[in-house]
């Protein structure tokens, strides 16, 4: 009877003993589960997005934006005027009804607004002097912006250069720099084309080189430029402006905002440096341009 006891007993530790250890298994499953919702449902609520509408503040105020040049070439100089749109990615609002006038020591060049081109302000010819400061004056209702620039000179620099991509069966432009900063525009006319006029589907291109008295990361290590390559034929008309100072630190900042982002060493964000007064933004700016032409031969 004793003997038949403890088999019972030990029958029935056996089965606590199993209970427990189902009972164990079957936390740990829930412990698991519940980690695995709420892994999920943290999962699904990072995931999840929702449209909200900013309300950006609203400013009063106006800023002037001035884009201008004057050069040693006797015609009519021009100045570009527009306001900051208070909109973000807005493209700027053309200024009208300013007083614009430029000035040196002796004389006073007054500007009239265009008809056609609203913003646009364009001079009588004259031909501004290396060695000159110029003054910039822009009154717009009760404000008077100002900004000086000083010629500086530029040497003529060698023939235009060309080269033949045979895997393009196409010319490319090369750009030489001078013992001075320059900036070079060139515009490439292959209207005598009418095949490559239909393919490229315009009449003409045109790019924009710089050169610099900098050493930046970002200007060594910036993106890479579309290439515009040209067929036989195109003639070539190169521009190269004589860079002053301030003239030199207005592009820096403005390259490190615009072609020079995106590099391997971008540098943080700030204002584009500016000459003009009184709040306003932009550059203006006397070059001495030095202008060559050359029509493209494979030849």
């Amino acid at each position: 009877m004793a003997k038949r006891s403890n088999n019972i007993n030990y029958q029935i530790l056996a089965l606590v003993s199993n209970n427990l250890k189902l009972a164990r298994i079957c936390n740990q499953c829930l412990t698991l589960t519940h980690k695995s919702f709420l892994i999920l449902f943290l999962f699904f609520q990072l995931s999840c997005e929702q449209e909200y509408s900013w309300k950006l503040q609203q400013s009063n105020i106006q800023t002037l934006v001035v884009d201008g040049i004057i050069t040693n070439e006797n015609k009519a100089q021009s100045i570009k005027l527009s306001l900051v749109n208070s909109e973000i990615n807005k493209p700027s609002v053309p200024l009208s009804a300013a007083g614009v006038s430029v000035s040196d020591s002796l004389s006073n060049y007054f500007f009239t607004e265009s008809v056609s081109e609203p913003g646009s302000y364009f001079s009588a010819p004259f031909q501004a002097v290396v060695g000159k400061t110029y003054t910039l004056k822009v009154k717009y209702q009760t404000k008077v912006f100002s900004a000086t620039a000083t010629m500086v000179p530029i040497s003529k620099s060698g023939a235009i250069s060309t080269y033949w991509d045979d895997s393009k069966q196409l010319f490319k432009f090369v750009p030489e720099a001078t013992s001075e900063p320059i900036m070079i525009q060139t515009t490439y006319d292959w209207i005598s084309n009418p095949e490559y006029t239909s393919k490229y589907g315009s009449i003409k291109a045109g790019e924009t080189f710089y050169f610099l008295n900098n050493v930046d990361a970002s200007k060594i290590f910036a993106p890479e430029k579309e290439i515009i390559y040209f067929p036989a034929g195109t003639k070539i008309i190169r521009r190269q402006y004589s860079l002053s100072t301030k003239h030199q630190a207005f592009l820096r900042s403005l390259l490190m905002e615009t072609e020079w982002r995106g590099g391997v060493f971008d540098v943080q964000q700030g204002n584009v440096s500016t000459n003009i007064s009184n709040g306003g933004l932009g550059f203006f700016g006397a070059c001495m341009v030095v202008s060559d032409s050359l029509s493209v031969s494979k030849n």
